[in-house]
């Protein structure tokens, strides 16, 4: 069973009312951090394996940086939008930044920290606000179900593509600690 940690840090957005607050998610993945950062990297493939992800289309790319133009599709809604993607392999971190689309802001962080077991715990971040309210009301009560499907949808496609993992399901009392403390030490940002 994988551990997975929400933590809401809703913050008040004077500015409007539309804010769905930063989330900050941690799972725990029996896979190196190294395989699933090329895999959160591989935006071309996310189609493929995340359901409300209709298409997406690289616009520019080098070894640190993307643009991609990504198409949603849940029920009747449809939309679009445009992010930068940073990557940093030093660090195991995935930036992702709003360039146009309909939210006011949207940008999230993948950190992907290395246990003594080789798994990794999988930090997840994401803060954005909607620029219709009509958007924001739909979402607001899908919002920590999307996070969780997001995750999900990654740890199975990692199962598909990497071999299967020889780390142990269950947790030691050292891998335990060793989540605890990351997620004190980054559940602020």
């Amino acid at each position: 069973m994988p551990v997975t940690t929400l933590l809401s840090c809703k913050r008040q957005d004077w500015l409007s009312s539309y804010n769905m607050g930063v989330r900050h998610v941690f799972r725990h993945m029996p896979f190196t951090p190294e395989q699933l950062h090329q895999l959160a990297w591989d935006v071309e493939d996310y189609p493929v394996f995340i359901n409300f992800i209709s298409a997406l289309r690289v616009i520019s790319s080098n070894d640190t940086k993307m643009r991609a133009e990504v198409r949603i599709k849940y029920k009747m809604l449809r939309e679009s939008f445009i992010t930068d993607v940073l990557r940093n392999e030093k660090t195991l971190e995935i930036s992702v930044v709003l360039v146009k689309g309909p939210f006011r802001k949207l940008e999230n962080h993948w950190r992907f920290h290395q246990l003594s077991d080789g798994s990794t715990l999988v930090e997840f971040w994401v803060d954005f606000t909607f620029s219709l309210p009509l958007m924001a009301n739909f979402f607001a009560a899908k919002q920590i179900r999307a996070e969780q499907s997001i995750l999900e949808a990654f740890e199975r496609r990692a199962k598909q593509l990497f071999a299967s993992p020889t780390i142990d399901s269950n947790l030691d009392e050292t891998v335990q600690k060793e989540i605890f403390e990351l997620q004190t030490i980054h559940k602020h940002g």
